[in-house]
């Protein structure tokens, strides 16, 4: 039985320096874009937004690892955002240049936030929510000129919740 283990990793390594590529796993998306951008992405940039209003910079440690938690959702979701969504027109968006494009740009901006959150730097901060609000301008001049995903999915108690943030 050993022999036959040894055999088998030795194997399993030998396709791996080969360059054999690892399965790609499937991805069925089960929510639209447009859900996926209004529940959690523009809920997670307003908690960051928000930090620039007079009195809402964050006053202690817990404040600080919301503002961290909120920019690994954006991180995570400009990764998600380009494989697609359920609904009727996203799948037409993620093949196109602009949208991917779009989407690295959220990432980029988001990680930006988190590393500013990690480091207790709130000039850093407002300087990467400006990059975020240029990514998401962009995004919806190309994509949703008209911005209708405002009040799809939005519930305004949810950033008076985060008002105090």
């Amino acid at each position: 039985m050993f022999v036959a283990a040894a055999l088998t990793l030795a194997g399993c390594s030998t396709a791996e320096k080969a360059g054999t590529p690892a399965p790609t796993p499937s991805f069925t998306p089960v929510v639209s874009i447009n859900a996926l951008m209004v529940s959690w992405v523009d809920n997670a940039s307003h908690v960051l937004w928000d930090v620039e209003k007079d009195g809402a910079a964050p006053k202690n440690e817990a404040d600080w690892i919301d503002l961290e938690d909120h920019a690994t959702q954006l991180a995570a979701a400009g990764s998600l955002i380009q494989l697609g969504g359920s609904g009727q027109a996203d799948g037409g968006w993620v093949r196109q240049v602009g949208w991917q494009t779009h989407a690295q740009a959220l990432t980029k901006a988001a990680l930006a936030d988190l590393a500013a959150a990690k480091s207790r730097n709130l000039e850093a901060l407002v300087k990467a929510n400006g990059d975020l609000i240029d990514a998401c301008l962009a995004c919806h001049k190309e994509f949703k000129p008209e911005l209708p995903s405002e009040g799809i999915l939005h519930h305004p108690s949810r950033s008076e919740a985060h008002a105090g943030h």
